[in-house]
């Protein structure tokens, strides 16, 4: 059996020796497929960033996902620890082994809560307990809330959030009511496991002390409180003001005497969605020697922004337009290239070509702000409404029709 290399030469697909073995349409396809350079041939799992198999992303591709819910994408973060996420998740899955649950299991017993005559339930111990409930208030009233007695934990863990127009990371008002049941929870054990009183005073000084281990451990950030800066000085938590950024200028730089500089962007219309992609390349004097837009059909942002610095400097080799800076408006693009990362396997055959010619042009890739990178933006975005595959020369550009078209 013959390799894939056997059907590759110099650099492309070789088209006879494939439609003699392969039928048309199926050979087209084949010859649709990247081909990365200086690689084994080796079989990839489409449905990994690596190309590599793992049973992670053999489940993703199988389960029937439900939608996210914010409220348990909340329970499982970083700064909750591990026992509290787990509590937290079995509670909204009423999986908590409360009397009345139990009961409902078969065992019979009577049920008593720990600091009334109750039932004990779970509507019971986290809401309408006298003890509960004026912890419920009492943080409340620092923030301003005015808690109704529904008796229902989906909606005071909803109410909280959502009483702020700032959803952060973890905003405090989320935080607080997640501590609120965990603490509630491991009071009730010490009261019913070993005789420790259950009481409003002992809960609010738990949920107090561990804010106050998390803002010492500096995971409580400002960031958190936003909207609440002054609930978090009464409640004890000073954070400083952050001094607001100077504003500073952004232009575009000529490149040095004697050195062209490329300027690229790429546009997808959604991600992934119709993609178009553009460069502009000038001179010390800011002369423009040629201009190129292409479209990309249906792609990521990551693979548009790559082929469009590929495009560019394979035009600047073709032109001798050399030396060469490369400014990048899209990070991910920089970190790729300046750490000759492999990427994911659809892109990898296009950051060794570029790695290549970066030899050949002697070619400096470098991050440029947004706002410096207007030209090759526009002709991006123009290139993707509008579906336009062409190169422009100077002459082009000042008025006479584009004389070249990109094969």
């Amino acid at each position: 059996m013959e390799s894939v290399r056997y059907y590759w030469h110099e650099g492309e697909w070789n088209v006879p020796r494939i439609l003699r073995i392969i039928p048309m349409p199926l050979a087209q396809t084949i010859c649709q497929i990247p081909i990365a350079a200086g690689q084994g041939d080796r079989i990839v799992w489409t449905k990994s960033s690596t190309g590599d198999f793992s049973t992670k992303s053999a489940w993703e591709a199988i389960r029937q996902a439900s939608p996210r819910r914010q409220l348990l994408a909340d329970v499982w973060h970083r700064s909750l620890r591990p026992t509290i996420s787990v509590f937290l998740w079995r509670l909204f899955q009423d999986r908590i082994p409360v009397d009345a649950r139990m009961q409902q299991k078969g065992f019979s017993f009577p049920s008593k809560c720990q600091c009334c005559e109750a039932e004990e339930t779970v509507s019971h111990l986290f809401i309408k307990s006298a003890a509960v409930q004026g912890v419920w208030q009492h943080f409340a009233a620092i923030f301003g809330l005015c808690l109704c007695d529904t008796g229902s934990l989906t909606h005071i863990v909803h109410f909280w959030p959502y009483s702020t127009p700032f959803h952060s990371d973890l905003h405090i008002r989320t935080l607080i009511p997640f501590l609120i049941l965990w603490f509630t929870w491991t009071q009730w054990n010490a009261a019913k496991y070993r005789g420790v009183p259950f009481s409003t005073d002992s809960i609010i000084l738990e949920v107090q002390r561990h804010l106050r281990t998390l803002y010492a451990a500096r995971t409580l950030t400002s960031t958190q409180w936003k909207g609440d800066l002054h609930q978090a000085a009464v409640m004890g938590f000073i954070f400083r003001q952050q001094v607001p950024r100077a504003p500073s200028i952004v232009r575009w730089q000529v490149p040095s005497p004697s050195w062209f500089k490329l300027n690229t962007d790429g546009s997808s219309i959604g991600n992934p969605g119709l993609a178009g992609a553009a460069g502009i390349i000038r001179d010390s004097a800011g002369h423009v020697h040629l201009a190129y837009q292409f479209t990309l059909g249906t792609g990521t942002s990551v693979l548009a922004e790559l082929t469009v610095v590929c495009r560019g400097m394979e035009l600047a080799l073709t032109h001798g337009l050399a030396p060469l800076v490369v400014e990048v408006d899209a990070t991910t693009v920089i970190s790729l290239l300046q750490s000759r990362a492999s990427g994911k396997w659809e892109v990898q055959h296009m950051i060794m070509r570029i790695v290549c010619l970066q030899r050949l042009l002697v070619a400096d890739v470098q991050h440029v702000f947004r706002e410096a990178n207007g030209a090759a933006d526009h002709l991006a975005k123009e290139a993707a409404s509008l579906q336009l595959t062409r190169v422009l020369h100077h002459d082009d550009i000042t008025g006479s029709p584009p004389r070249h078209s990109l094969p």
